[in-house]
């Protein structure tokens, strides 16, 4: 991988768990370096125009989401961050599936060409860990997660265990497996604790 490599860090919240019938409820993307420097960022909540779902989980009420953009509207925005950059998500089958489907919805394709699941990379780090979620990953590297489910503080997270996992990976001479968005593994739903 080329240093000047750029990564488009992001995390969607969504209500629900099927990207054919549940919407994108908000999205946080943060363009980082190898090194974890920040070039540009974007965070915006959503209207999906349905019924936001577990709100216990991720917080985001039907009042709290009306009259914020519909996904039409930032799909512009979001196209131009994720141009020629690695997608980066924990996870990142859920989120680049309800990508896909929201741009299908509105008539549109975002340029992804290539993607980093972390929580792939993670299970081939040799951590140590009995969880590789990203609430385990911050612990691991003391690394603050202020509010878990929340898309711009989990892209946050991220950004900032990614410099210390592609060390890793790079101290075990191991490729980093960055893949065609078609190809990532499949979505892995939490577990009940």
């Amino acid at each position: 991988m080329h240093a000047a490599t750029e990564f488009a860090v992001l995390d969607v919240e969504t209500s629900g768990f099927d990207p054919g019938h549940a919407r994108v409820l908000s999205v946080a993307v943060l363009v980082v370096t190898a090194d974890g420097a920040t070039r540009d960022a974007m965070h915006t909540l959503l209207d999906p125009g349905v019924d936001p779902g577990p709100t216990n989980i991720h917080g985001l009420t039907a009042a709290m989401l009306a009259g914020q953009p519909h996904f039409a509207e930032i799909a512009d925005q979001l196209a131009t961050l994720l141009h020629r950059r690695v997608l980066v998500a924990h996870n990142a089958g859920f989120d680049y599936a309800f990508l896909a489907a929201e741009a299908h919805r509105c008539g549109t394709e975002l340029p992804i060409t290539s993607a980093l699941c972390t929580l792939e990379l993670a299970s081939q780090l040799n951590l140590g860990l009995d969880s590789l979620s990203l609430a385990a990953l911050a612990k691991h590297w003391n690394i603050t997660q202020a509010r878990p489910h929340d898309a711009l503080d989990d892209a946050r997270v991220l950004a900032a265990t990614l410099p210390r996992m592609l060390t890793r990976a790079a101290q075990l001479g191991m490729e980093l497996p960055i893949r065609a968005p078609s190809t990532l593994p499949p979505v892995q739903f939490p577990t009940a604790a």
